[in-house]
């Protein structure tokens, strides 16, 4: 009976090192994918060079994968909070990931097209609420998955006007918001709050805010890429739709990577896990990986000497300059 209890206990030691999930997100550097096999211009001229999005992958770590990690080259172990806001679960995480890849598709289609000088119509609808910000006086009366449609009455022209118009308000005022939830329109009321120490800058107390629009265009662009979340892809989708729109390969035959959030204005914004997507360029044997300037670029570099790869990294701030840069090398 003793030694019956002993292997019982055994047996749910480890099946609790290998399967419960601990409070951590494993990350480690994941795939590099040639955009033109998922996305596609109508018409498009597709040319035998290629431009690649580069992903981290993600796993809930249990005692196995968090031990692994420590002796995992370019792996890391984060607690669950850098990731997933105040009263955020997985299953709403997931549908941030999805809204923010769909964003940044829109916005890389519609820079692209405008860019290129090719026909593009958006019709603006509201800002997603992604969730409020945990003990701001908006998580009274906001919840994700609101669409914010007007405020005081007025409604927006763009996701630049939205911001604009809560830029305008001064911490304290107080302010009608009208939303759309659950397929029902209603008016709540909440103040302006300062969002930083300063009290400079102010907002509603929502995190990431995303516009809700539709993007039509001529010639059609589609994309079929499922399983892949977030808006660190949106340099590369601008310029593989920018490089199918016009005349000639932008890539001069070669294999580009690169990440980097875009605008609808055609800036580059930062991202998550530069260090470990370079892995995966230079192992799809990219000759350059694009990056943001700043703190992106930094920690590219250190990995790049762990690597002792000749992949040349290349900090950039808006679309237009990974342009100029890939012109210079044809």
């Amino acid at each position: 009976m003793k030694s019956l209890k002993i292997g019982f206990g055994l047996l749910v030691a480890v099946l609790i090192f290998l399967f419960v999930p601990l409070p951590y997100y494993i990350t480690y550097p994941g795939e590099a994918t040639t955009i033109e096999e998922f996305m596609t211009v109508e018409g498009g001229d597709k040319e035998p060079g290629e431009l690649k999005m580069v992903t981290i992958s993600q796993r809930r770590a249990t005692p196995l994968w968090l031990v692994g990690s420590w002796f995992t080259p370019f792996t890391e172990a984060s607690p669950a909070s850098r990731y997933l806001y105040d009263g955020e679960s997985e299953a709403d995480y997931e549908r941030r990931q999805e809204l923010l890849m769909s964003s940044s598709q829109q916005a890389a289609i519609q820079y692209a097209y405008e860019l290129a000088d090719a026909d593009v119509t958006v019709t603006y609808d509201g800002m997603y609420v992604s969730a409020p910000i945990t003990g701001s006086l908006a998580a009274n009366v906001l919840k994700p998955g609101d669409i914010i449609t007007a405020l005081d009455g007025q409604s927006f022209a763009s996701r630049l006007d939205f911001i604009e118009r809560v830029a305008s308000f001064e911490a304290g005022d107080e302010v009608s918001v009208t939303l759309e939830r659950d397929g029902r329109e209603r008016e709540v009321d909440t103040l302006i709050q300062p969002i930083d120490r300063s009290g400079d800058r102010v907002g509603l107390g929502i995190y990431e805010p995303l516009p809700v629009q539709d993007v039509r265009t001529d010639p059609d662009v589609s994309f079929e890429l499922t399983n892949v979340g977030g808006p660190s892809a949106g340099l590369m989708f601008t310029l593989e739709i920018f490089d199918q729109l016009t005349p000639g390969d932008l890539t001069g035959g070669a294999v580009i990577a690169g990440t980097g959030t875009v605008d609808e204005l055609g800036n580059v914004g930062p991202i998550g896990g530069a260090w470990q997507k370079i892995v995966a360029a230079d192992e799809a044997g990219a000759s350059v990986f694009f990056v943001p300037a700043g703190s992106n670029y930094d920690e590219a570099m250190e990995s790049l000497d762990r690597l002792e790869s000749d992949i040349e990294v290349v900090p950039v701030k808006t679309v237009e300059e990974a342009i100029d840069y890939l012109e210079s090398m044809n």
